[in-house]
């Protein structure tokens, strides 16, 4: 039988068949089988206008608490380092706070660590997404926030848009467009293109847009290298015995 006659069955028929419903089953899956993982995170990004340079860093993730430790290792810029566990740190208005590592050398020798805002001016000015919002877990929460949310009003296109491949790996691709007026309050891009690992059922890498065409990226994110569940620990994202 030629390949193009061959009817897809299970996950990628649902996949095309209902892509917000197989979204669901990512997140499903993910909550009972990801507990932690680490790789190489690659990110792009447009901020204030300004397309910045491309960005790598190695992350740890460990999903409850959400814990991540970024460390970049190209193109450092505000910090080269960012640790964060949800719900450990807060300053005396009750804030949640993140530790960084300044980018520069000289500032780092000066002052080695230092606790900031998660969502303050220093996030915002470094990133589209603060850290609490960053990994596998919380990327699924996003897409299928916003996604019901246009789909509630109306709105939403979401479809299956073929085979992939990141990092050597068999993805499923999808498209999203959501009613994009600039104002990321509202929606975060128009058009949202993102690779779902074939056998892992995890976003490997999103690309979001802010035209319909896919010309104007916004943001640029992808993990390779990855390892599922190497076994973290609390300790693994105390500051102190890290020696961050």
């Amino acid at each position: 039988t030629p390949a193009a006659d061959v009817i897809p069955t299970g996950d990628e028929a649902l996949a095309r068949r209902e892509p917000l419903a197989f979204l669901e089953q990512c997140l499903r899956r993910y909550r009972e089988e990801v507990r932690d993982y680490r790789a190489v995170f690659s990110k792009q990004e447009r901020i204030d206008g300004d397309l910045r340079a491309l960005q790598r860093a190695n992350v740890r993730v460990r999903a409850e608490p959400l814990s991540v430790d970024m460390e970049f290792f190209e193109n450092v810029r505000e910090a080269k380092r960012a640790l964060y566990v949800a719900g450990a740190w807060f300053d005396d208005d009750g804030v949640p706070q993140v530790w960084a590592k300044p980018g520069g050398a000289i500032l780092r020798a000066v002052v080695p660590r230092i606790q900031q805002p998660v969502a303050g001016k220093r996030a915002k000015a470094a990133s589209r997404r603060s850290i609490d919002q960053f990994g596998f877990g919380r990327t699924l929460e996003l897409i299928l926030e916003y996604s019901y949310k246009a789909q509630r009003a109306g709105q939403l296109r979401l479809q299956f848009a073929g085979q992939g491949l990141i990092d050597g790996r068999p993805t499923y691709v999808f498209k999203r467009w959501l009613p994009y007026d600039g104002d990321e309050s509202n929606y975060p891009d128009n058009l949202l293109v993102f690779h779902i690992d074939q056998d892992w059922h995890l976003p490997t890498a999103v690309y979001a847009y802010s035209d319909d065409a896919g010309e104007q990226l916004l943001g640029s994110y992808v993990f390779s290298e990855v390892e599922l569940n190497p076994g973290y620990t609390a300790d693994d994202f105390d500051p102190d015995k890290i020696d961050f």
